[in-house]
């Protein structure tokens, strides 16, 4: 490859985008967006829609299925279908042996053991770290569900003599104490009645990582936003461009090679991507700019869009075709990583850069980057690299046409 050529290449570029102010417009209202979210949003962590105290999913995690198990997956609260989520702790995402809960999530679990010849109920409330009320609704819903299921239990055991166990005792869900003293008193009337209740355990955890922090989610869909705009955006419908005008066709011919032209698409907009998205992650966390794992994120994502956007070009015939092409990308992925979330299928979000992107990102952007967020850079990128090496096998074979 030849240096000059290349540069010249890179020149064109430049130029093209100082001709077509609208790209530049849309950067300008990108940076000051990031200015405005930097200064008057608040520096608590907020709350918003579909989320309780931060908690955007509760996880019920179970040792094993028990009756109790069924009964509350089968009684969840409505409006919260979605955020409660069922699993075994075996299927947990775990680090050297301890359950990892992602941000914006925390968990009740129930381990049920034979103690002393007598079963057991041990239930743990991991709550976010100095938030211990954050799980107020979905306990309410847990303690009532609780009841009522060993209620059931015990009168499936007495048989007709069920009646015995009387009204059921009203209690308050928001101490311990008050959980446990209402337990035992249900306990006593069952054994009273002829049966034996499971007893209840209650222990109370912060989890060591923050709630979801919505200026970080916010900062991160900004800094995602303007990669995607560069290379999956921008260089579709400009390669487009190009084809329609015969420029391409002219480059075909001029003493550059197909190499030195792609060398030089790969050069500018990941580069104006990365650049754009440095500045809006700086003004949002001016410290996150001397990160070697937000540097790595950023070129993992900008690889992986240019090979997507690069696709796409060459796919395209026309710069419309390019734009819903571009469009039609962002609209389908979006639902399948949407369905494979609120349905638990596994596996198949792996397969998408944009699944590991925006988490790690958001990681490097919060300041909390752990040992599986490494997992995830890796995932990414693993996929860019093979989208990058489609764009080029497609380029080469029908890049002029």
């Amino acid at each position: 490859m030849r240096l000059y050529i290349i540069r010249a290449l890179v020149n064109k570029e430049f130029a093209r985008h100082l001709a077509n102010r609208g790209g530049i417009a849309l950067a300008l209202l990108l940076v000051a967006s990031a200015v405005l979210l930097s200064v008057f949003a608040p520096d608590e962590v907020a709350s918003g829609t579909g989320m309780v105290g931060g908690v955007h999913h509760c996880y019920v995690d179970y040792d094993r299925r028990t009756p109790l198990i069924t009964h509350l997956e089968k009684n969840k609260p409505k409006g919260m279908e979605e955020q409660l989520k069922f699993r075994e702790l075996g299927n947990a995402d775990n680090l050297e042996g301890l359950i990892v809960y992602p941000p914006g999530t925390a968990a009740i679990q129930v381990r049920q053991r034979e103690e002393s010849g007598k079963t057991v109920v041990h239930v743990y409330v991991w709550h976010p770290e100095g938030d211990p009320t954050a799980l107020a609704p979905y306990e309410a819903w847990f303690w009532k569900e609780s009841r009522r299921a060993f209620r059931a239990e015990a009168e499936k055991k007495l048989g007709s003599k069920s009646e015995k166990l009387g009204e059921e005792p009203a209690f308050d869900a928001g101490t311990d104490w008050a959980i446990e003293e209402a337990h035992a008193e249900f306990a006593r009337r069952v054994k009273e009645a002829g049966a034996t209740a499971p007893a209840l355990a209650i222990d109370r955890k912060g989890l060591g990582g923050k709630v979801l922090d919505f200026r970080a989610a916010i900062a991160t869909g900004m800094v995602v936003f303007a990669l995607y705009f560069s290379c999956v955006y921008l260089l579709p419908t400009l390669n487009c461009e190009e084809r329609e005008r015969g420029v391409l066709l002219a480059q075909a011919l001029s003493p550059a090679s197909p190499l030195e032209i792609l060398t030089a698409k790969f050069l500018f907009y990941p580069v104006m991507g990365m650049a754009l998205a440095a500045i809006l992650a700086g003004i949002y966390r001016p410290q996150v700019l001397g990160s070697l794992f937000f540097w790595l994120s950023l070129a993992a994502m900008a690889g992986g869009f240019l090979g997507i956007g690069m696709t796409v070009a060459t796919l395209a015939k026309t710069q419309r075709a390019a734009f819903l092409g571009a469009m039609c990308y962002l609209l389908s992925l979006s639902m399948v990583l949407l369905i494979c979330s609120t349905n638990g299928i596994p596996y198949v979000p792996y397969l998408a850069i944009e699944y590991h992107g925006p988490r790690i990102l958001h990681a490097a952007l919060s300041g909390d980057v752990y040992p599986y967020h490494w997992l995830h850079l890796i995932g990414a990128i693993g996929l860019a690299t093979a989208w990058l090496f489609v764009a080029g096998w497609l380029f080469r074979r029908r890049g002029w046409q």
